[in-house]
Order: C-alpha cells, then structure tokens, then sequence
C-alpha cells in the first residue's frame, strides 16, 4: 500500500492540516506569551514544519508493524521507542534552529522552560498520526476484504450459472438423439435432416455459451431454429405462433434460458396429445420489466410423465444468481393452456 498523504491528492489535505496547526501555534505564542507575530510565526514554522516532515515518516513505522504481524509487546516497545526518538529530534533540531534565528537571552530562557511542553506536544501529535494511520489501514483492508470477498461472490455465482447451463445442453441432446434413433428405423430422411438441424443448432448455441445475456430477438430466433428440429419429427402436428413488441426485441434475458420451457410445451403437449398443438410466445415491456410467456395446449386428463424437473427449477435459479428475485416464474392453467410467464428485470 502506497503513503496515503503522498499519493493523489491528499497531501494538499494533509499541508492544510498542518497550517492550521502553524496558526494556532502562532497564536498561542503571540496572545499568551506576547511574542511579535514575526518571532511566534517564525517558533511556529520551525517547530511544525519539523514535525510535518517526521510525521510522513511515521507512516512506514505503523505500515510495517502492523497489529497483525506483530506481538502486542513488541508493537508497543516499537511505538515507544519511535516517539522517543522523533520527539526528542524534533525539539532539540527545532531548538538549534530558533537559537541561531534568536540568540537573545530572554527568548534562550524561553526555549529551555518549553522544552516539556513541546516534548508534550509533540508526543500528542505522534499519537494523533499514528492513530490516523492505523484507522487509513483499517479502512483499506476492510475495503480489500470487500473487494475480495465480492470477487469471489461473483465467482461462485458465474460457476453455479455455469453449472446450471451446462445442464440445460446435454438434457436437451438427450431428447433429439431419442427422436433420431427413432426416426431412423421410420424415417432415415427426416433422421437425416434433424442431424443437419441438430448441428447447427448447436453450433449456435455454442457459439453463445460464454454471453452470460443475449438479446430477446437472438433468444428467440435460436427457439425457432430448436423448433425446427423437432418439426421434423412432429411435422404438421407442431405449430407456433410468435407475438413480440417492437420494443422488446433488443431487451436482454439469460442465455437459452426459454429453451427449457418449449421443451417441457412440447413433452406435456404434443408426446400426451394426438392433435394439433400450437406454441405461442408472447413479449411485453412494462415497468423495466420483460415479460415473457409461453403457452401450450394440453390434455387435463392424460397421464402427466413425471421428470427430473430440470427446467423450471433451472430457470428459478438462474433467476435468482443473476437479479437476486425470489420468484420471476409465474405459472397458470386455464381452458386447457397452460402458461408459464417470466418477469425479467432489465437491470441486474
């Protein structure tokens, strides 16, 4: 850590300081001991200045016998012998100078009655520095610790994003290479075809891995692409009907983060459904907020395939690492649609 008065500013702050300090002095000698200003500035400046020189120094002493590595003995016998040493060089070298500058007899006699007293003063200002200095310090690692302590908040938080992303990938690969085997005993072409859209689907998207945010355009133009891959086992019986405000298209989201909920629109639609089903997305902006739903049909009376609930569990998460929100998943049923709505804030 650098001197805290030398660097930047702050040793125009720390002059001032000590002119202040020259005027009171002054002014002590000049109304209580009737000196003339020119000989009370003069005492005054010579003294002070000394201790203004001695008390940068002083710094290096605290900086490198801090309470942490030192024993509190031996910090104290340091502290100790430093006040002695630069107290008693101050007074005796300003001593010298004010002999030279006035050599009467009464100003003489006046120099060794305030010999106590200056040592005094000069005491109180060792005390007052140093105090200063240790709480400069104390503010510095508390400031240290905070910035560390942030550091690795934010490094834990992008490992468990990571974490929850890595598992959005492999899940969704698990279900088209299912659909692949079973196209290419019933379908060799369209198993073709899926392979070409699966490839570059995934190109995409891991072109994307490392953008922690993507725009709500880009999010869905890769939701179109994944929606393709599954057309081309699910044909006509798949449909979707897209509804975005202006507005909203260079809005951020989280990366992918509406890829598991056309998964979980297509699993509890379409595999529990022999009818034609439509996904619609919708986006709206209010408040700083996005608002992104997706709607599904489904059948009340089928028999619901219990999964390991990655998808919305992973959103909710990812949600709260990254805003700090409890809940930006909203979830309704009605008329056979069932709806899940997402609040994103556009500020993290």
């Amino acid at each position: 850590m650098d001197h805290p008065f030398i660097k930047n500013k702050n040793i125009i702050i720390y002059t001032l300081v000590w002119v202040v300090i020259w005027a009171l002095f002054t002014s002590a000698l000049y109304f209580f001991y009737e000196f003339g200003f020119e000989q009370a500035s003069t005492d005054s400046l010579v003294y002070n200045l000394l201790f203004f020189g001695v008390g940068l120094a002083y710094w290096f002493n605290v900086r490198y016998s801090s309470f942490e590595k030192s024993q509190l003995f031996n910090l104290l016998i340091s502290h100790l012998a430093a006040a002695a040493l630069s107290v008693a060089f101050v007074v005796f070298l300003s001593q010298t100078i004010l002999k030279t500058i006035y050599p009467d007899e009464e100003y003489l006699t006046f120099l060794k009655e305030s010999m106590p007293l200056r040592a005094g003063v000069g005491l109180l200002y060792y005390i007052i520095i140093n105090l200063m200095y240790y709480l400069i310090l104390y503010y510095e690692d508390l400031r240290e610790r905070s910035t560390k302590q942030s550091q690795l908040e934010s490094l834990l938080k992008s490992s468990e994003l990571e974490m929850l992303k890595s598992q959005i990938n492999p899940h969704f690969i698990f279900n088209s290479l299912n659909s692949v085997s079973s196209l290419t005993i019933i379908s060799p072409e369209k198993a073709r075809e899926m392979i070409v859209k699966l490839s570059d689907f995934l190109r995409y998207s891991l072109g994307k891995q490392n953008d922690q945010m993507n725009t709500l355009k880009d999010e869905v133009d890769n939701i179109l692409l994944y929606l393709d891959i599954e057309k081309v086992r699910f044909g006509d019986r798949l449909s979707i009907e897209v509804q975005l405000e202006d507005d909203c298209a260079q809005l951020m989201l989280p990366n992918l983060i509406l890829q598991p909920l056309f998964e979980n629109a297509i699993k509890h639609g379409i595999y529990e459904s022999l009818e034609k089903i439509t996904i619609q997305l919708s986006a709206t902006c209010e408040n700083n907020i996005l608002k992104v739903s997706v709607s599904n049909e489904y059948d009340p009376e089928a028999v619901i395939k219990k999964g390991k609930g990655i998808g919305l569990n992973n959103i909710r998460e990812r949600l709260r690492l990254i805003y700090g929100i409890s809940n930006g998943v909203f979830i309704h049923k009605s008329d056979r649609i069932f709806t899940v709505r997402l609040e994103i804030p556009q500020s993290t």
